[in-house]
């Protein structure tokens, strides 16, 4: 039996390019899948659009805005699949994304994650978000390299359920970002894997939440958060590093008694 795959696609007042996402979720290859569809208090007529796809794609309709991580929280909470994928409501996957990445998935693994190839509001492509050769090896060196930045997108992302409810999601303390911080906390269960055989459609545009990063409220939350996920990042690398450690030297006084005895 195939695993269950989930898309998890939250939107707000994302009218003009939800039904190219939906339409990319719809063509996947892989049959298993469930996509899941959570309008957060939209005001353009994104709900009226989505209307015409409750045959096709389960809708839940918030009464109020609620901001993407407790959005995110609520539709993992309510899913039974192996796997889910979150996806911006201006975000495209290739037909094969989904097939490719469960085949890359691998039993001591909590996720794979993959690159982005940056559409603009026309759906044109103007290049990849990231260099294959240096997301691999940072990938291998996980743990440190998130205690330095956050290299992981979480577009296209496959990630292990079972493990995001292990550690209890996305933090709810921070509003619009909580991808980092859950990577840090899913590395204690499992490793983070790259892969160059698919990529995402990431598409950048005006009304990105990323525009919002110059107001002055937002910036300083958004400190507090990089500052979080690197203390955490830094404390359990050097935990790691600790124990590491302890294991080389009891191996040392192992060879050492072979020697002497």
């Amino acid at each position: 039996m195939t695993s269950a795959v989930s898309i998890i696609i939250p939107t707000y007042n994302g009218r003009e390019f939800i039904e190219k996402t939906i339409e990319s979720c719809l063509k996947q290859s892989y049959e298993n899948i469930e996509i899941i569809v959570i309008d957060d208090g939209s005001t353009d007529g994104t709900r009226d659009l989505l209307l015409a796809y409750k045959e096709q794609v389960k809708l839940i309709f918030n009464k109020s805005n609620q901001g993407i991580v407790k959005n995110i929280n609520q539709a993992v909470k309510m899913i039974s699949s192996d796997y889910f994928i979150f996806l911006g409501h201006d975000d495209l996957l290739a037909e094969n994304h989904v097939e490719i990445m469960v085949n890359e998935f691998e039993p001591d693994l909590v996720a794979v994650h993959c690159n982005s190839m940056l559409i603009n509001k026309f759906s044109e492509e103007t290049g990849f978000g990231w260099n294959n050769t240096t997301q691999l090896a940072k990938t291998a060196n996980c743990l440190f390299e998130l205690s330095l930045n956050n290299f992981i997108s979480s577009c296209g992302l496959l990630c292990k359920t079972s493990v995001f409810k292990m550690v209890s999601g996305w933090d709810e303390s921070f509003l619009h970002y909580g991808e980092w911080l859950y990577y840090i906390k899913a590395l204690e269960h499992g490793k983070i894997k790259y892969t160059t055989k698919t990529h995402a459609y990431y598409r950048r545009h005006d009304t990105n939440i990323t525009n919002t990063f110059k107001n002055k409220d937002v910036v300083k939350k958004l400190n507090e958060y990089y500052n979080t996920c690197r203390q955490l990042a830094h404390k359990k690398n050097n935990n790691t590093a600790l124990e590491s450690f302890k294991y080389l030297v009891n191996n040392v006084k192992l060879a050492i008694r072979k020697i002497i005895f």
